[in-house]
């Protein structure tokens, strides 16, 4: 099967997977086995979805990465975002649903683990013309996939904690869908000026951080809290709330002075508003075009951002958002036009791509694996230029975050030895 974005989706086309409704995320709109028609395609367009999986001979090992549980779960959680959000920004006094959300999140991380294969950001699920709610739908998961990945480290982090609830990213992950719930309270013209300006020093917009910490507090555990409070903390000290410390200066937290829950869900925010430029609240998005998410990680990894996050975390991105997903169309320096069906965050700018012949054609082209061939680069992904946004690995492991896990244990290791008491 192929993940072909809805202006690339063309009529005869066969849905592989199943598509939900961007309005009612929970609600299947048309189910997998259905022939797109143009009219069907029209009213897709209308409704702002995002991307189709439609079947395709020979690339049945793509499904792996793909789940419907897991699209499911995830369209439970869009849908508690949109509800929490509408339901914040009409009244003042409005109730959230917290034991729902935890549920959903709870839900989504047994799908999660349940299927880790799966366990990928391989494409937008919804689009509801709310980019808040889009925004907060996908830091949620993008978030939860990286706390599961850094359970070593989050039993480092929160070393206080047994390791069974040390690793329990249900609280992260409510956190994280909620994280921009305080923007909802912010006067309109504050938050009209945020989305013509994207001035992240205005004191008035920046309350949106405390707004929504106290929206939550007492509602959640205190490590969701801090998250929401914290997100956005900078791990060099850049970021805010600002505090004073024992010398009476004022500062922010940084480094490991920063929940991990916050570290994590930062790397999020940041990622998912640099491929949706316009992914804040009242921004309609139109005219405001979206990055390939290779370009996303590539800025992420140059000078202006690296330092903003935690180097763990980032590495926990890089595996969990794939700059070339499994089933994305690519055309590569050859010329040949294929799509990716695996790959690997060691070298993740190098996939394997299985060249596209014809729908009809039984038989499969040529397989070109770019790890083993690195004369060959991919220069064009889902209709974006990215010949200039590869980025490659200096050493065998710089993107290895099991290196990382092996690392932090052999060093734990260590610490037991020249302690007999411990």
């Amino acid at each position: 099967m192929l993940r072909v974005p809805i202006s690339h989706a063309q009529a005869g086309m066969v849905l592989a997977m199943p598509v939900f409704h961007p309005k009612a995320n929970s609600t299947i709109l048309l189910r997998p086995g259905v022939t797109l028609e143009r009219s069907t395609i029209d009213r897709m367009h209308e409704l702002r979805l995002p991307e189709v999986w439609i079947k395709y001979p020979q690339m049945a090992q793509i499904r792996r990465f793909v789940s419907t549980r897991v699209m499911a779960a995830r369209a439970a959680v869009a849908s508690d975002v949109a509800q929490a959000f509408d339901d914040a920004g009409r009244n003042v006094h409005a109730k959230l649903h917290f034991n729902q959300y935890k549920s959903s999140m709870g839900k989504l991380m047994t799908r999660l683990i349940d299927v880790p294969s799966s366990a990928l950001f391989v494409g937008e699920l919804v689009d509801s013309g709310q980019p808040a709610v889009r925004h907060g739908a996908n830091v949620g998961y993008i978030s939860m996939l990286m706390g599961i990945r850094l359970g070593f480290y989050l039993m480092r982090e929160r070393g206080r904690l047994p390791a069974h609830l040390a690793k329990d990213v249900t609280n992260l992950g409510v956190a994280a869908m909620l994280h921009d719930i305080g923007m909802t309270r912010l006067p309109k013209s504050v938050r009209e000026r945020w989305s013509r300006e994207h001035d992240q020093s205005d004191p008035e917009w920046q309350r949106h951080t405390r707004i929504g910490f106290e929206m939550i507090r007492g509602h959640l555990d205190p490590s969701a809290a801090a998250a929401v409070l914290h997100h956005h903390q900078r791990y060099d000290g850049s970021g805010f709330p600002k505090r004073k410390n024992g010398q009476g200066k004022v500062v922010s937290r940084k480094g490991s002075d920063i929940h991990i829950f916050a570290r994590i869900i930062a790397a999020a925010d940041l990622y998912d508003r640099l491929v949706h430029p316009a992914s804040t609240l009242g921004d309609s998005e139109e005219g405001t075009p979206s990055r390939p998410p290779v370009r996303a990680l590539n800025m992420l990894l140059g000078p202006g951002y690296r330092n903003l996050i935690d180097p763990v975390v980032l590495r926990a991105l890089i595996a969990v958002c794939p700059p070339y997903a499994p089933g994305t169309i690519v055309r590569l320096s050859n010329g040949v036009k294929g799509v990716v069906v695996d790959w690997s965050s060691s070298d993740p700018c190098r996939p394997i791509v299985d060249e596209l012949t014809h729908f009809e054609d039984e038989e499969r082209g040529e397989r070109y694996d770019l790890r083993a061939d690195t004369s060959i680069t991919i220069v064009y992904a889902d209709g974006h230029d990215v010949s200039k946004d590869n980025f490659y690995p200096g050493s065998n492991d710089e993107f290895s975050l099991r290196q990382i896990s092996r690392n932090m244990e052999n060093r734990a290791h260590t610490l037991i030895k020249k302690d007999p008491a411990a």
